[in-house]
């Protein structure tokens, strides 16, 4: 629970790792009974077997990160809300033969979901003693919404023992969770019928070998627009870029509101390899205009 390691020493850039607080898989075969007390967690799709050669049905799993210690590390590192998350990975070790019969095996797709819910329950139950005291299979179409919840992208797993990371997208949700020290909660399930991917819980005794969230945060740019000049029927606009970023002008009319929908782009600028000075000019009007500046990684 809490941050597991951090790599702040570049003064420029934040490496926070945190441990889960509740995780625990849920089974159809078994579809009021709670698993939050094993030491593995699973995802396993309709044609996934165990070492045995038998089914075991569809596995589910559902993992809560808490972002608080990560906040507060980045905040005394780079500033207090003034850095910018670039990465997001779900770090774990997987087990790829089972020793218990529970579980199933193969390799194959799942997709990983920002989860809207915190609402659900960790619970005690085991694969030898499960229990009614957490979320279970029948708890899933009130836990998980499609409608709010976001996709963080389609993963394979390697079907060996050993860690294995998967990159997650940077879905506006799971950022400002993090930002705002909020609770990471995802959910992972099978998007091919042979996946039967099974990884060590945060019950299990190494807390070395136990998922982890890793957040990869950088300081702020700070956009700035540095001058607009009106002459000669053009309004000239010019700022600085800093390196490895991309660079967005926008306008917007000051006759209506202005809201998320009323800003156009009139300059993008890619990633480049060194700062660099940006001039645009804009057509002058005998309208009022406003600019903004922003940057994304």
């Amino acid at each position: 629970m809490g941050v597991l390691a951090s790599d702040l020493a570049d003064a420029q850039t934040g490496v926070v790792s945190v441990l889960p607080d509740a995780d625990t898989f849920v089974r159809s075969m078994a579809p009021t009974d709670n698993f939050g007390g094993a030491g593995a967690l699973s995802v396993s799709g309709s044609a996934a077997v165990n070492g045995s050669g038998q089914p075991n049905g569809l596995f589910d799993t559902l993992i809560r990160f808490p972002m608080s210690n990560v906040v507060a590390a980045l905040d005394s590192t780079l500033g207090a809300g003034n850095w910018l998350v670039i990465k997001s990975r779900l770090i774990v070790n997987e087990i790829a033969m089972p020793d218990n019969d529970i579980f199933n095996q193969g390799v194959g797709a799942f997709e990983i979901f920002w989860l809207a819910s915190d609402a659900w329950i960790e619970g005690t139950g085991t694969p030898k003693g499960p229990t009614s005291d957490g979320v279970t299979w029948n708890d899933l179409p009130g836990t998980v919404n499609p409608n709010l919840d976001v996709s963080l992208g389609v993963f394979t797993n390697s079907g060996v023992d050993g860690e294995i990371s998967f990159t997650l997208a940077l879905a506006d949700p799971l950022v400002a969770g993090i930002r705002r020290g909020a609770d990471v909660n995802l959910h992972l399930t099978a998007a091919r019928p042979e996946v039967g991917f099974t990884f060590n819980s945060r019950n299990f005794g190494n807390t070395n070998d136990q998922p982890v969230l890793e957040v990869t945060a950088v300081v702020n740019p700070e956009p700035r627009i540095g001058a607009i000049i009106a002459s000669g029927g053009q309004v000239s606009i010019s700022f600085q870029a800093v390196s490895n970023w991309i660079y967005r002008l926008q306008a917007a009319q000051a006759l209506t509101p202005v809201g998320p929908g009323d800003w156009i782009d009139l300059l993008v600028v890619p990633a480049q390899p060194t700062s660099t000075n940006v001039l645009y000019q804009d057509a002058a009007t005998n309208q009022t205009r406003f600019y903004r500046l922003s940057v994304s990684p």
